[in-house]
């Protein structure tokens, strides 16, 4: 299959086309900017051009209707496998078109579309392990440990917060999602979001921040609302459980942007922005306990920052999320939390816990290996095309 592949910068591009070309596709790389996702007239001439060389299909990873688009006029098929959530794109009319063949990591997420007849599978993500077994050695190796407990992420300090934008909210509306977020904050593989944000104050933050992503958009305003709350939910949880964190052991993270309320903890110490590819991978195998918050707009599936720490070879430990059950056990190849004193006893007790960590990490490390391969799904990927 002679395939082009459209970057826009996602993190996993390489492993992906490494991947592909492996498999025995023919891979092209694309990657002009494009600056509308819905039309770019720019783009759309520059991209033309290059499809009259003849491809058989357009491969993203997230969705972009106006390449569906243009697959569909080309009359050649668009791949895209979805890597964030939300991806408001997915809400999009071209989903419908049948040119599309769209993947998704999140359980909850593919029902959602399977319900509307679009074509699309639940595929999980995945990680080269080969790739950093050769950067980072066996890992079977003695570890060499650098790091008490790490977390990677974001605390989102830069603007992405959409409720910190409306302006004028009224105190009442602002305690009620307040409320909302402190309540959500206690329970994990659970959403409550959906329950307790209800129409009236729907009505009431329409009013306030209206949504419109354009005619061709099929998305009610109170789903987009309960990502942004669910988003607000991450920030606080994120920052109150590394801070307690902070107040036990000693935490190093990773981010371009640490809260204010973290800055002047002793036992935290920032380490700034690390590359994707070389240096976070060596974070995951030199820490004794590596942590997961998954963005709380992922209901249901595992973040590609699980199989990125695991498939590194380090030990885990993560927030509950519904689909963990399907390929791990807790205690044996992972370790999830469901509370944040369930958490803080977690670490107390494998931070002292050598051999089960050591046990652990490498049952993770081994089921991510033959599960998780960029390989074996891009395989399941590629054989369901001619389904």
């Amino acid at each position: 299959m002679k395939i082009l592949y459209y970057t826009w910068g996602e993190w996993m591009k390489e492993d992906v086309v490494n991947t592909l070309q492996t498999l025995g596709e023919t891979v092209t790389v694309f990657d002009k900017k494009i600056d509308n996702y819905d039309k770019d007239p720019e783009f759309q001439e520059s991209l033309k051009e290059e499809l009259k060389k003849g491809y058989d299909a357009i491969f993203t990873m997230d969705y972009i209707p106006l390449l569906s688009e243009m697959a569909r006029d080309e009359g050649g098929l668009y791949v895209s496998w979805i890597s964030d959530c939300p991806n408001l794109t997915l809400y999009s009319d071209t989903v419908q078109n049948e040119c599309n063949r769209i993947f998704v990591f999140d359980e909850l997420l593919y029902k959602e579309l399977k319900a509307k007849g679009v074509r699309v599978r639940h595929l999980p993500l995945g990680v080269n392990v080969s790739r950093l077994d050769t950067l980072l050695g066996p890992v079977s190796k003695e570890a060499n440990y650098q790091h008490e407990i790490s977390f990677v992420g974001s605390f989102y300090q830069n603007g992405y917060r959409q409720l910190e934008k409306v302006e004028t909210m009224p105190q009442e509306l602002k305690g009620y999602i307040d409320g909302v977020v402190s309540a959500q904050n206690l329970i994990y593989g659970y959403d409550m979001v959906s329950e307790l944000f209800d129409e009236a104050h729907v009505k009431q933050l329409e009013s306030l921040a209206p949504v419109n992503l354009g005619e061709n958009y099929n998305i009610s305003s109170e789903k987009v609302y309960h990502d942004w709350i669910r988003k607000e939910v991450t920030v606080m949880e994120r920052e109150r459980l590394i801070e307690d964190l902070g107040l036990l052991f000693h935490v190093d993270v990773a981010t371009e942007k640490m809260p204010t309320a973290l800055e002047s903890l002793s036992n935290i110490k920032n380490l700034g922005y690390v590359d994707y590819r070389n240096e976070m991978p060596k974070i995951f195998r030199e820490s004794k306990i590596n942590l997961n918050f998954t963005l709380r707009t992922i209901q249901s599936g595992l973040p590609l920052r699980l199989t990125d720490v695991l498939g590194a070879g380090g030990f885990l430990i993560t927030n509950y999320q519904p689909e963990l059950p399907y390929y791990f056990e807790n205690g044996n190849s992972i370790v999830w939390f469901e509370s944040r004193e369930h958490l803080l006893d977690l670490c107390a007790f494998y931070s002292r816990q050598e051999k089960e960590r050591e046990k652990i990490r490498n049952n993770g490390y081994n089921i991510v290996k033959k599960a998780f391969s960029y390989e074996r799904l891009l395989k399941i990927l590629l054989d369901s095309l001619t389904e």
